[in-house]
């Protein structure tokens, strides 16, 4: 089947979802897109089926929608498709605020729409790998669970200082915009965290108003301990996600996987799930991986996608790491 897919929001990340989607050969898409310049570009570059400057111009039927607009209006983007009785994804994070949420979440639940949250880092295959390896038992029980994700953020997106990493009210900074990403990874694998401390600065970064540092701990409800460090202004660019069993500790070095059971310093069972493949091409093919999932959960199918209630436990860890250094005490997830 054919699915009509109104992307909204048509800027870096919308243009990943719109090659997603058409890759799938599962979709025609339309788009909300305010800038005239980006409809240009896009209306040149993809097969759009039609174009629109706001919700308010929308006067056609959608089977799903996407929302890729910048954090601080997902809340109006999902009233929108609630009301509109449209089942829907949204990017990451679920909103920039807790306030509203439990009763968008609720609406969905009566309406019955199928909702997913886009962390796309669950559709690599390095990931997938990673967490069947634990929950095979691989490592035994899971205690701790270490994770450093830092690059030079300004050579990736030389933008940042005019797009939404700039504020936090938009979504950005280390712990709104890409600490997430980590959190969604522990509540997958590990399950509900129960307490979050935290400290953050802006080191380094100048021209906003967010945080380019944190340092994060959390306690989740089966015991287990975990640290997440992230810096955006390094040079060298490290993502290592390292957990402790009870029979050995099993690491992911960008896409590489490993395992140790001893204490001989040598880490057997590699594995690298991106040996020479371009980087790039992969992260977009995670999403398309992400659109055929949506796709086929929306259809009855098994789909492990972040759901909305995963992405507000999500939101809670994001806002207690904020709450937890200005307030200098350890916060309590209810």
């Amino acid at each position: 089947m054919i699915y009509n897919i109104l992307i909204i929001g048509a800027g870096g990340i919308g243009k990943r979802h719109i090659k997603g989607y058409l890759g799938t050969s599962r979709a025609k898409i339309s788009i909300v897109e305010p800038d005239v310049n980006k409809q240009k570009n896009l209306n040149s570059e993809f097969e759009i089926q039609h174009t629109f400057n706001s919700l308010d111009d929308v006067n056609q039927k959608f089977d799903l929608a996407i929302i890729c607009s910048p954090a601080n209006w997902h809340m109006e983007h999902m009233q929108f498709c609630i009301k509109n009785n449209l089942s829907f994804m949204v990017e990451k994070p679920l909103s920039t605020k807790i306030d509203g949420l439990e009763n968008i979440i609720e609406e969905v639940r009566e309406k019955k729409l199928f909702v997913r949250v886009g962390y796309t880092r669950r559709n690599s295959l390095v990931s997938r790998a990673l967490k069947d390896q634990i929950m095979n038992n691989k490592i035994g029980k899971v205690k701790l669970a270490y994770i450093n994700s830092s690059q030079e953020f300004p050579k990736y997106r030389p933008d940042y200082q005019t797009i939404y990493y700039a504020k936090e009210e938009t979504g950005g900074g280390a712990i709104l915009d890409a600490s997430t990403h980590m959190i969604d990874q522990l509540i997958w694998i590990l399950g509900i965290p129960e307490e979050v401390g935290c400290m953050y600065d802006r080191l380094v970064l100048e021209g906003t108003e967010t945080e380019d540092t944190c340092l994060i701990n959390i306690k989740f409800s089966n015991g287990c301990l975990a640290n997440i460090t992230v810096n955006q202004f390094q040079k060298p660019n490290i993502n290592t996600y390292e957990f402790v069993g009870t029979k050995g500790n099993i690491k992911l070095d960008h896409s590489t996987l490993m395992f140790a059971d001893d204490d001989s310093g040598v880490w057997k069972d590699q594995k690298d799930y991106m040996k020479g493949q371009d980087p790039m091409e992969v992260h977009q093919n995670n999403f398309l991986l992400q659109a055929n999932r949506f796709l086929d959960g929306y259809e009855g199918k098994d789909c492990d996608l972040a759901t909305l209630e995963e992405a507000y436990l999500n939101l809670k860890v994001v806002l207690a790491a904020k709450s937890s250094w200005k307030n200098k005490k350890i916060i309590k997830i209810s």
